[in-house]
């Protein structure tokens, strides 16, 4: 357990997290007699081994997900050279936003918010599934015109309301009142 068995470049809190969960693991788990030392080690050995294939996963997405041109980056975009299952996540993640059923355990590293940070900073962006069908393009209008409804409306109570200054100013007339009967 240490740095220099969790040190991934060019993510460095990797490093950090596993030593984390080898952590959490040792304290928690830890076998009171050699019995079920087998058993917990290959507990460690399979978490560890879990946490590793989805940090590869990660920073590999990073790479994949580029749309550079050098021969380095076209490099990372050929397939064979991904983990199993990023080709899937990617093409599931086409069709819809990473979720937490992308990222199912607790211990998880990346939790799927981590996901969509990278996937919409490199311009990734799901498509939409049905949109051109009369259903998706019926529903759309419906919520457009909620949206817009929604916006009037919070227009017309905005103009209702008091500016900061006459609120605070109210406010702090009512504390004098207040201070002036005794209150």
């Amino acid at each position: 357990i240490g740095l220099s068995a969790g040190f991934v470049e060019p993510l460095e809190a990797s490093a950090l997290a596993l030593i984390e969960q080898s952590a959490n693991i040792v304290a928690q788990q830890m076998p009171g007699d050699r019995q079920v030392m087998d058993v917990v080690a290959k507990r460690f050995n399979d978490r560890l081994r879990y946490h590793w294939q989805r940090i590869i996963e990660f920073l590999k997405l990073h790479y994949a997900t580029s749309v550079r041109d050098q021969p380095y980056w076209q490099a990372h975009r050929d397939r064979s050279t991904w983990p199993p299952g990023l080709a899937d996540r990617l093409l599931l993640w086409q069709q819809q936003t990473p979720w937490h059923d992308d990222a199912p355990r607790l211990d998880e590293l990346f939790p799927s918010a981590s996901y969509q940070y990278v996937l919409y900073g490199m311009g990734f962006r799901p498509r939409q599934v049905g949109g051109d069908s009369p259903t998706y393009l019926a529903l759309r209008s419906q919520a457009d015109q909620v949206f817009h409804a929604t916006r009037t409306k919070a227009a017309q109570v905005a103009k209702l309301l008091p500016s900061n200054r006459e609120l605070l100013g109210a406010i702090g007339a009512r504390a004098q009142t207040g201070r002036a009967n005794g209150d």
